[in-house]
């Protein structure tokens, strides 16, 4: 069987099973991609195909500008596809058994984050005049105290918060992963400050979502990222909603917060993902948190742990405690 209908049987049949949608769209791309460069090369039977060109395939993403992340990505990619042609019955043996899946280690730095007075001063030019500006803070302690994707905070219904257990439920995060997240003091009272005004936004049937827009619908995922754009402008230095997200998961390492913590809030599946923040802060900080990673407990801290980084809307001084 040729290379593009060997490929298009292994998809069909991981999009008729578990996999979700996501999953086999990425699939698609990388293996589409990997498809056209064997053909390119000359190869039209998988049976041809050995660790080489595999390599040779990784080697040409690099060259292409991907990143050590999405080589990682397409690495996985491979090596699911090559499982499948050995039990298929397409190969003798999988080609991509000995593929190299890079170091995150490989992959540049994350963006600086904001230091704690940049977030209390993004904090401080928003006001509490409308339920607008109420639904701001909301959705800006969301992004920063929860350590919430831009997406997952927008995709958020009432009923996902829990002000009385001061938790969130945050349902199908990226990779259909759910989670739930505490709320912090300045989370609680932004969000009980917009709930109390949120009808005011409605028109029409009230179809349950958290953060509205004028129009009485769901707030579109691209609203915050030009609101930020604009007010980078004013406070004279640059964020958008993923930075805030970088900026909590730096702030917590610092202040001595479990790791493992920190990838439970980001919704990270692979704590080496996680780790990567470690490259953010002081050396012996990050070697210490290597030695003892063995033994670190799976358990989130209670709410009185001294890492917890304060929220800036209900602090008193940029970066206290809570």
């Amino acid at each position: 069987m040729a290379l593009a209908d060997q490929l298009d049987v292994y998809l069909a049949r991981r999009a008729a099973g578990a996999f979700r949608p996501a999953t086999v769209k990425i699939q698609r791309q990388v293996l589409g991609r990997f498809v056209a460069w064997l053909t390119a090369q000359g190869h039209q039977r998988w049976t041809t195909v050995t660790g080489a060109q595999v390599d040779g395939f990784l080697l040409h993403l690099t060259e292409a500008g991907w990143r050590a992340s999405s080589r990682k990505t397409a690495a996985n990619a491979l090596r699911r596809f090559g499982d499948w042609l050995v039990e298929a019955g397409a190969v003798l043996r999988d080609p991509t058994a000995d593929v190299h899946l890079p170091d995150a280690d490989e992959d540049p730095l994350p963006p600086a984050p904001l230091s704690e007075e940049q977030v209390a001063t993004l904090f401080a030019t928003v006001g509490r005049a409308s339920v607008v500006d109420l639904r701001i803070r909301c959705h800006l302690e969301l992004l920063y105290s929860c350590a919430l994707r831009n997406s997952e905070a927008v995709h958020l219904d009432v009923t996902d918060l829990d002000l009385d257990a001061r938790t969130v439920l945050v349902r199908d995060g990226k990779g259909g992963k759910t989670r739930m997240l505490p709320l912090l003091a300045g989370t609680m009272n932004a969000a009980a400050d917009y709930l109390a005004l949120r009808r005011e936004l409605l028109k029409g049937p009230d179809h349950g979502a958290l953060l509205l827009a004028h129009s009485g619908r769901r707030l579109p995922k691209g609203w915050m990222q030009g609101y930020l754009a604009g007010l980078s402008r004013t406070i004279g230095f640059h964020v958008y909603p993923h930075l805030l997200r970088h900026s909590i998961a730096v702030h917590l390492l610092r202040r001595g917060a479990d790791i493992r913590y920190i990838q439970n809030c980001l919704g990270h599946k692979d704590l080496e993902m996680t780790k990567v923040y470690l490259r953010l802060v002081p050396g012996q900080l990050r070697e210490d948190y290597d030695a003892a990673m063995p033994v670190f407990p799976v358990q989130p801290p209670s709410s009185g742990n001294p890492a917890v980084v304060a929220s800036p809307a209900s602090s008193t001084s940029p970066g206290a405690d809570q």
